[in-house]
């Protein structure tokens, strides 16, 4: 089963990240627009982070062995990225529109799995 491969799990979700990035660099007025009344600064820099968060994951991803200790830190990253979506989405509920709700929470539920996938791939690493 591929997603239980930590090595899978983790460049999918440096492939996501990337993507996610990229189109907040790239596109950063139109998402804005599209979530509300956001500045598009902010969607920038959130973009430039992930970037790089995508670069440090498709390294770690690409180890041999993959570090245990570095891919619980970014499933770890994942969890809290998750948790925190309903603590943005309250606090940030001013300025989202209906859109910018649902892109959220789409986003967070695609963070949700990766962090499941990378877990469970942690979790058969072990057992090996």
């Amino acid at each position: 089963m591929p997603w239980t491969s930590l090595k899978t799990a983790l460049l999918f979700n440096a492939v996501f990240s990337a993507v996610c990035g990229g189109l907040l660099l790239l596109f950063p007025s139109a998402v804005a627009a599209l979530m509300g009344d956001f500045n598009p600064l902010i969607l920038m820099v959130l973009g430039a982070g992930l970037l790089l968060f995508a670069v440090d994951v498709a390294w770690e991803a690409t180890r041999n062995p993959i570090s245990q200790l570095l891919a619980k830190m970014i499933t770890t990253a994942d969890v809290a990225w998750v948790l925190a979506t309903p603590v943005v989405m309250i606090v940030a509920a001013p300025w989202l529109s209906f859109w910018g709700q649902v892109l959220l929470l789409d986003v967070a539920l695609l963070v949700a799995f990766c962090a499941l996938c990378q877990w469970r791939g942690l979790q058969r690493q072990q057992l090996a």
